[in-house]
């Protein structure tokens, strides 16, 4: 599936065209259909001290939705458990499907 259909396919279901609406449709889609834990890097980061640039960690989860920052999710750092906005993280393995799911994501986030 390529980025524009993935985004065709969340865009099909949501129950209405509002934002948050599609926002949810993404959490359900993002939750079922990536492989969980898989490397990012962070990039842009400013949610939190405890990340810095470059610092490459593992999503373990989508946990929540936050209106400033989109898509939230549940990363692993060491031992640490932290969270970051979906939109600041870079899938380090670019040939996964993961690449192409969240690349689907951040591009209708930047364009929704």
């Amino acid at each position: 599936m390529t980025q524009s259909e993935i985004t065709d396919a969340i865009l099909k279901i949501a129950s209405s065209k509002k934002h948050e609406d599609i926002e949810l449709e993404w959490m359900h889609y993002l939750q079922s259909k990536l492989d969980f834990p898989f490397e990012v890097e962070v990039s842009l980061y400013s949610y939190s001290k405890a990340l810095h640039d470059g610092d490459i960690v593992k999503i373990t989860g989508v946990e929540d939705i936050i209106d400033l920052y989109g898509m939230l999710m549940k990363i692993k750092k060491g031992r640490k458990t932290l969270y970051c906005p979906l939109a600041e993280l870079l899938v380090v393995d670019k040939k996964s499907k993961n690449y192409k799911i969240i690349e689907a994501y951040n591009e209708w986030e930047m364009n929704g």
